[in-house]
C-alpha cells in the first residue's frame, strides 16, 4: 500500500512508479485527480481516495471558520476510513511519503500486523515533519531525502532525494 497527500507528497509517491507494477498494489490518497490515466499510475493496482483532510482545508478556506475540533473529527473520520481500507486490501507493507494520510494508515495498519515504511519529505531539512514526530516511533524502516536528517532520525538510511 502506497500512501500520501497531494502535492510534494504526491509527487514524491510517483518517483516510486516502478514499485507500482513488481507488487499488487494500491495507492491512497487524498489527490481527487488521481486516476490510472496519469501515466505514472498506470500499473498500480487499485486507487483509493481519501478526501478527508482535503475536505476540511476547502472548507476552512471557503467558510474562513474551522477549529482545531473539525480537525480531530476529521482524524477520526480518516482512521475509520483507515480501517475500512486496510480491512478491504490487508497490506503486508504500507509506504509513505506523508502527510497526514500516513498516520491513521500506519496506526492501523502496525495494530494488524503490517510492516511500516515512511520517508520523510524532501521539503525537510533540518527539522521532523509533524507526521516524522507521530510515526516515527511506529515505523519498521525511516528514509531521509538529506544526510543532515540522519541527525534527527539515527535509525534512517539516506540514498538521496526521490525527486
Amino acid at each position: 500500500m502506497f500512501a500520501c497527500n497531494q502535492g510534494g507528497h504526491f509527487s514524491q509517491m510517483m518517483a516510486m512508479k516502478e514499485l507500482f507494477g513488481k507488487y499488487e498494489s494500491v495507492l491512497v490518497t487524498d489527490n481527487v485527480r488521481a486516476t490510472k490515466e496519469i501515466l505514472a499510475l498506470k500499473n498500480i493496482g487499485h486507487i483509493e481516495i481519501m478526501e478527508g483532510e482535503s475536505s476540511r482545508r476547502k472548507e476552512v478556506k471557503d467558510n474562513e471558520s474551522g477549529s482545531r475540533w473539525s480537525f480531530l473529527v476529521v482524524y477520526f473520520q480518516m482512521l475509520f476510513a483507515s480501517r475500512k481500507i486496510w480491512k478491504q486490501y490487508r497490506p503486508k507493507v504500507i509506504i509513505s511519503t506523508g502527510s497526514n494520510i500516513a498516520v491513521p494508515l500506519f496506526i492501523i495498519g502496525k495494530l494488524h500486523g503490517s510492516k511500516i515504511i515512511f520517508i520523510e519529505t524532501r521539503a525537510k531539512v533540518y527539522a521532523r515533519s509533524m507526521t516524522g514526530i507521530l510515526v516515527h516511533k511506529m515505523a519498521d524502516q525511516i528514509f531521509v531525502q538529506w544526510p543532515e536528517m540522519l541527525e534527527l532520525y539515527p535509525e534512517a538510511k539516506y540514498y538521496g532525494t526521490l525527486v
